[in-house]
């Protein structure tokens, strides 16, 4: 019987050398190896000896250290086998930076007068006029500054700090002093009308030394005065829709409050905090 004499496809062969180096026999998709029919599955006689060899290859054997870290290739400039930290020298402080600088201060609000005003001959009238919001919390109220929910149920207790800057020309010659006093007034929906006097009044010595009859409050004509208040209000002593201003009371009607000279600060009074809220070491 003569020998039968298999013809390969040199071109093929050429092809699966890349397979049979590396120790591969057969590719799925070469069908000059092992032929296939339409549903792709290999066609093998039974009983025949010409039935192609079929090895079946473990290729868990194939996969080398090499080829596993071209798959996980992140592209990432620093990633590496094995993984190397590098310390970094970013310093958080996370009670004072992420707490306060991430929530608004409910607070905090600084006021300043819009322009120079003349005080009226009256016993502390409603409210200076310090309609200006320069810094913090806006406010709904002109010259007050009002009481959120969130400020009483928090339970924080307010520092006001103002400065007032104020001068006096007499009207007569005779008038050689004249009397400027200030207070912190209340009002609120749950108040017998105005509290002009909840807190103060509050006034300066004049230069010279001369009191008034009262001891104090004084300013002589042509005189300038700065008047500083600091002051605490605790959290009982105001209710949710209460609202703060600034009253006054003069003597005479030719003293000028000097606006851009003046303010109102309003701040937590557990902070210890500038007169623009920020932190003091």
């Amino acid at each position: 019987m003569a020998e039968m004499i298999r013809q390969f496809d040199t071109v093929n062969l050429q092809k699966n050398a890349k397979y049979l180096k590396n120790g591969l026999t057969v590719t799925s998709d070469n069908t000059s190896i092992h032929p296939r029919d339409a549903a792709g599955n290999i066609i093998l006689q039974e009983g025949s000896d010409t039935n192609p060899l079929l090895i079946v290859e473990p290729t868990a054997t194939k996969i080398s250290n090499n080829s596993m870290l071209k798959i996980l290739n992140t592209r990432f400039e620093y990633f590496k086998f094995p993984v190397i930290t590098t310390p970094t020298n970013i310093t958080l402080n996370t009670e004072n930076n992420l707490l306060e600088n991430a929530i608004p201060d409910l607070v905090y609000s600084r006021f300043k007068p819009a322009n120079n005003q003349t005080l009226t001959t009256a016993t502390f009238p409603g409210g200076l006029e310090f309609s200006e919001v320069v810094d913090g919390q806006p406010q709904n109220n002109t010259n007050a500054y009002y009481i959120t929910k969130e400020i009483k149920n928090s339970g924080i207790d307010l520092r006001f700090r103002i400065k007032i800057f104020h001068t006096y020309q007499a009207e007569n010659v005779s008038d050689v002093y004249g009397s400027a006093y200030f207070t912190i007034i209340k009002n609120g929906p749950d108040t017998q009308g105005l509290n002009r006097s909840f807190r103060g009044p509050y006034a300066n010595f004049p230069q010279d030394g001369h009191l008034g009859d009262d001891g104090f409050g004084l300013i002589r004509t042509l005189e300038t005065q700065i008047l500083t208040i600091d002051e605490i209000i605790p959290n009982s002593q105001f209710d949710i829709g209460d609202t703060f201003g600034i009253g006054a009371y003069s003597g005479q009607t030719i003293h000028t409050l000097v606006a851009d000279q003046s303010y109102w600060v309003i701040t937590d009074a557990s902070k210890n905090v500038d007169l623009w809220n920020q932190p003091i070491e």
